[in-house]
């Protein structure tokens, strides 16, 4: 509850929990109403979230691709709207499009390597999104690594394509 608003809950322990400027910024003093009661997701209240809730999907073309993010699949509706909610809300998918880009990026790199010295590119992604999930099925790290490893094309793309000159 926003504390312009609430100044009676802002130090309550479940109205505290950590949220980065920019997030803090965007979420600013929304609240809901009754037909929208919630627009953000929480740590403490949303138990779901303790499996992945985010799915990222990298569109072709491959050396250029684009993001786009939404609610992972085997959400309930009410789940998955407040999934929704939350990204767009917070506007994650625009402010996190650079993230996506940059990883892309290093993904290429690190497949470039990968195939220099004969090493298993779809073993070396595997690895990278297990690493990731220790930290949190809703990390962007794993949920980059995870959203490469079920995309056909671009597995297909990794392993067997020309990669950018530019590398």
């Amino acid at each position: 509850l926003p504390k312009d608003i609430y100044p009676h809950f802002c130090i309550t322990p479940h109205n505290l929990f950590p949220m980065c400027d920019a997030c803090q910024e965007k979420k600013g003093a929304k609240t809901g109403s009754a037909v929208d009661p919630r627009f953000f997701l929480h740590p403490y209240f949303d138990a779901f979230t303790a499996n992945q809730v985010v799915k990222l999907t990298i569109n072709a073309p491959f050396n250029a691709p684009t993001f786009s993010l939404a609610a992972a699949p085997g959400l309930t509706v009410p789940q998955a709207s407040l999934v929704i909610s939350h990204l767009r809300e917070l506007a994650i998918e625009e402010r996190y499009g650079h993230y996506f880009r940059g990883e892309h990026l290093r993904l290429l790199r690190l497949v470039g390597k990968m195939r220099t010295y004969n090493q298993d590119v779809a073993a070396g992604v595997e690895n990278f999104r297990d690493m990731h999930v220790q930290k949190s099925p809703n990390s962007w790290e794993h949920v980059f690594f995870d959203s490469v490893m079920h995309n056909v094309l671009l597995m297909h793309y990794l392993i067997h394509e020309p990669l950018p000159a530019f590398l």
